[in-house]
């Protein structure tokens, strides 16, 4: 193998300059893809080369040459200390698994991908590790993005440790804290906290809720309003008995396929929050003794969800029917909660559009003014894939299809 010497003029030390000279005021979308695709790749190989860095910092660490990996990768303080122990961790999950060092290196998996595998999979036992066969799913991460990687690697690790999830929730649980302090410097109270998935979706929704209705009442915008969220949480804090709570808010909505419900965890279960956050079977069996089930079906051998120009807005069954297929804005990459949306009809109801699934996604306050005000277009196919045109009528994007699994 050549080796780089790393020495003024070398091609490390001019690429900053090199990148930091790219003029991309000019360019249209096309080259913006192009050059954003070649952005990436080569993040990928600055991402194996800073593994490789960190491997060889642990090496010189166990010999008692040098300082902790987590320690030299700090340099001289660029970086904090927990994307240095990020980077650390990464480098040691990639050396104890066969070809993820090799595939990192060449830029074929990313740092996210050995994030999840950190996360996942770093405390099985070496027993665990050989049924999972964490070298094969190595090779899969190279042609899967990272998120549907987690979700695959994920189900993978419940299966094989058993309980589908419970020791997790029960770790996330009792990892679970809330702190509070006055900062006499800014004068303000501040908060810090974690909570597990289930306590999570039940603040939030309760908050996001009420900060909704506080925007109906006194018309203003709910979207990402920080402020508005603090006042929402205080007034159910302090007014636990009032107006939020006689109106009955739900505490938490989840999303489980019937053969869970029917005949109990299966390789293929879902079990999740309205957000996409995982939950155990047993967790979602306790929930259901004191809630509201509905049914979703998405045929029409089954619940009657599409109910034609009887009605303009989306019905509750329809809602329940999109958040099991979303858990944010349809539109290509925003993060906007559901709770967020808005049931957009892809043929306006006032054209003679029908107020059934086919014809609605859930759309953020922005997106959907992109789409009224802004003259954008989107076309929904049968297998809810999303396509997104601009106001001159060009193709902008392709939306895959929502995948909770």
């Amino acid at each position: 193998m050549a080796h780089l010497a790393l020495k003024p003029g070398s091609l490390l030390s001019e690429l900053p300059t090199l990148l930091a000279g790219i003029d991309v005021s000019r360019l249209d979308e096309a080259d913006l893809k192009t050059v954003l695709a070649q952005a990436r790749a080569t993040q990928r190989c600055l991402d194996g080369l800073l593994l490789r860095i960190a491997a060889r910092a642990d090496e010189l660490a166990m010999a008692g040459r040098s300082a902790p990996a987590p320690e030299v990768m700090r340099g001289g303080g660029e970086v904090g200390s927990r994307q240095a122990e990020r980077e650390a961790a990464r480098a040691r999950t990639a050396e104890r698994i066969q070809g993820a060092q090799a595939a990192a290196s060449a830029g074929e998996v990313t740092a996210e991908h050995l994030d999840s595998l950190a996360r996942h999979a770093g405390d099985l036992t070496d027993d665990q590790r050989d049924v999972i066969d964490l070298p094969h799913l190595v090779e899969q991460a190279k042609g899967l993005p990272p998120e549907t990687f987690d979700r695959l690697l994920k189900r993978r690790v419940r299966e094989v440790v058993g309980g589908h999830g419970l020791a997790d929730t029960k770790a996330k649980q009792s990892a679970s804290h809330f702190r509070h302090w006055f900062d006499h410097h800014t004068g303000m109270g501040a908060f810090s906290g974690s909570l597990d998935p289930e306590r999570y979706e039940m603040l939030t929704t309760a908050i996001d809720q009420h900060a909704a209705s506080i925007a109906a009442s006194t018309g203003t915008s709910v979207s990402r309003s920080a402020n508005l969220a603090a006042q929402a949480l205080v007034e159910l804090a302090t007014n636990p008995t009032g107006q939020a709570r006689r109106r009955r808010l739900p505490s938490i909505t989840v999303v489980v396929d019937h053969r869970t419900v029917a005949h109990g965890p299966h390789p293929g279960s879902v079990c999740q929050t309205e957000s996409g956050h995982d939950l155990p079977p047993v967790s979602v069996a306790r929930l259901c003794c004191d809630s509201v089930v509905r049914r979703v079906t998405l045929d029409t051998d089954g619940l009657p969800i599409n109910v034609g120009r009887t009605h303009r807005t989306a019905t509750d069954a329809q809602w329940a029917a999109l958040k099991a297929m979303h858990t944010t804005c349809a539109w290509d990459g925003c993060t906007a909660p559901i709770g967020w949306c808005q049931a957009h009809h892809i043929r306006e109801w006032e054209r003679g559009g029908r107020t059934d699934l086919e014809n609605l996604v859930p759309l953020c306050s922005h997106h959907h003014h992109r789409v009224h005000e802004g003259q954008w277009s989107i076309r929904l196919l049968a297998d809810r894939r999303l396509e997104v045109f601009k106001p001159d009528g060009s193709h902008h994007t392709s939306v895959d299809p929502p995948r909770r699994c």
